[in-house]
């Protein structure tokens, strides 16, 4: 195997287990259940969205922003990210994702198409019968 494919497996491990410690709120439904307005099903808010969710956080201390400024992810509010999740786990704003700890974004992007291409192409070319 690749080293840097195992190295881009390592950096999707650990952007998991931060989501996860962190208490990333993804589930839509969910989010629509606390009248929040997600822009995708997997509960990303888009720039613009920062005051309804630090307002909503505000109301609801139990729950805190996660900030995506690339190539780090922020356990906490970070004005101008270009994503923003809900989250309800470990609100530590020291904790901190960094993308490029192994490998560059363009190494990362790269590896990553190689990895999920095949994948995506299977799913969409299936046999429906």
């Amino acid at each position: 195997m690749d080293p840097r494919v195992k190295m881009f497996r390592d950096t999707s491990d650990e952007l998991y287990y931060f989501l996860k410690r962190a208490g990333r709120v993804w589930i839509y439904d969910e989010l629509k259940f606390l009248d929040l307005e997600p822009d995708t099903l997997t509960g990303e808010f888009w720039q613009g969205k920062e005051q309804v969710l630090t307002d909503f956080c505000t109301a609801n201390p139990e729950y805190h922003v996660i900030s995506c400024h690339v190539p780090h992810v922020y356990n906490k509010f970070v004005p101008d990210a270009c994503i923003y999740y809900l989250a309800d786990g470990d609100a530590d704003p020291n904790l901190m994702f960094d993308f490029e700890t192994r490998l560059n974004l363009d190494e990362l992007f790269q590896i990553g198409h190689g990895v999920f291409a095949p994948v995506l192409s299977k799913i969409k070319n299936r046999d429906d019968s």
